[in-house]
């Protein structure tokens, strides 16, 4: 888990960005009593964030959008694995 601070450096991003995405939604790190702790997961999902907006230019409406697919895709690939999964001990139907 990374300090708010060592979020920074690693991404090269401001405190007021790092908040405005937090508020925003797009990022969920967790609340410690020290503050924020951001795992590798948020340090990638920051980085995409940051290529959308500054390599693709997708505005900010959008930038929610693409987000919520993605979260969208992950997780019906979680029910998916989950269904295959539980289907992988039963017999083949007719």
């Amino acid at each position: 888990m990374l300090t708010l601070e060592e979020f920074q450096l690693r991404l090269d991003v401001n405190a007021s960005t790092v908040q405005a995405w937090i508020e925003e939604g797009w990022l969920l790190p967790q609340r410690e009593q020290a503050g924020f702790a951001f795992s590798e997961l948020d340090v990638a999902r920051a980085r995409l964030i940051r290529d959308l907006k500054d390599e693709i230019g997708v505005n900010d409406e959008g930038i929610g959008i693409v987000l919520n697919l993605i979260d969208q895709v992950h997780g019906l690939r979680s029910v998916l694995r989950e269904l295959l999964h539980a289907g992988a001990g039963r017999p083949p139907g007719p």
